[in-house]
């Protein structure tokens, strides 16, 4: 008695449907919590300034207008170690990521044999030669598809973690830098004071001498130059400690005769930050890389 036999084109085409299937959980944005647009008050974007690319798409070099500012930052994104661990990080998810999507396709190997086999008093030599499927497996429920999606997921989130990485680095530095320029201007303030009072000193001395200020106003006097010498002691000394941070940042020390070459900017410099257009505020919330990297973690939890 024969039994039927499925064609191969429905055997085919059956599997096809079968690999379809997929129990991964449908993913679904939810809505941000947020504005959908900024409030109607003075100082808020205006419809014009909206349409603009948002500060989010924007690359770092657009946010700096101060060349030696750039130029630090792109001594830290080369020598920073936390961002090659986070750059590994990216090679191994995504090596992993094409491991899972390689599970899905068979592999196909090629194989040559040869067996050696006697006939009366002579040997002959049998060759056989064959193709072969191995190392395949049916995705009947997308058990396949459901790790490669995660994989995948994970490898999104790494590269997310690698943006976030690179974005408190670039923002540590612009505040080093921003930091020093504030303590050059509190160091050249703190020197003028010092000048003042020991000029001060020297003239209420002068005038105690000839009897026209007390020994109270010399004693003053003499109070008011040791606190500039202990203010300027301490902005020296905190200088060199946002230097030291700098440094720690850049993983180098600074270039040579860095502030000496040309004078540096003041912070109230208009080129020394740019302006950038504002964003929408979901959009400000969902282009934030650590609430991306959380998204890509949340999927591929649920793969």
């Amino acid at each position: 008695m024969k039994h039927p036999t499925l064609p191969p084109l429905a055997l085919a085409l059956a599997a096809t449907l079968l690999g379809g299937c997929s129990m991964i959980p449908a993913y679904h944005r939810p809505a941000a919590p947020v504005a959908a647009t900024w409030p109607a008050e003075p100082g808020a974007p205006t419809a014009a300034e909206e349409g603009k690319t948002a500060a989010a798409d924007l690359p770092w070099q657009t946010f700096f207008g101060d060349p030696r500012l750039r130029e630090l930052i792109e001594l830290a994104l080369a020598n920073n170690r936390d961002l090659r661990v986070a750059v590994l990080n990216i090679e191994q998810a995504r090596a992993q990521f094409q491991i899972k999507r390689a599970d899905q396709f068979p592999t196909v190997g090629v194989a040559v044999a040869r067996t050696p086999t006697a006939s009366g008093n002579s040997a002959v030599n049998v060759y056989s030669a064959g193709v072969g499927i191995s190392n395949w497996e049916l995705d009947f429920f997308g058990r396949l598809g459901s790790l490669k999606e995660a994989a995948r997921a994970q490898y999104l989130a790494t590269e997310e973690g690698r943006k976030a990485t690179q974005t408190s680095l670039i923002a540590s530095v612009a505040n080093g830098y921003l930091n020093l320029l504030a303590d050059n201007e509190l160091l050249e303030l703190t020197r003028q004071t010092l000048a003042t009072r020991a000029d001060s000193l020297k003239l209420t001395r002068l005038r105690l001498d000839h009897g026209a200020a007390s020994e109270l106003d010399s004693r003053q006097a003499e109070f008011l130059f040791e606190g500039a010498q202990v203010a300027l002691a301490q902005q020296q000394r905190q200088r060199a400690q946002d230097e030291n941070a700098l440094v720690l940042l850049l993983g180098q020390p600074l270039p040579r005769d860095f502030f000496a070459a040309v004078a540096p900017p003041r912070l109230s410099d208009a080129a020394l930050l740019t302006e950038l257009p504002a964003g929408l505020p979901s959009s400000v919330l969902v282009n934030r890389p650590d609430v991306r990297q959380a998204e890509q973690q949340l999927i591929a939890a649920n793969a």
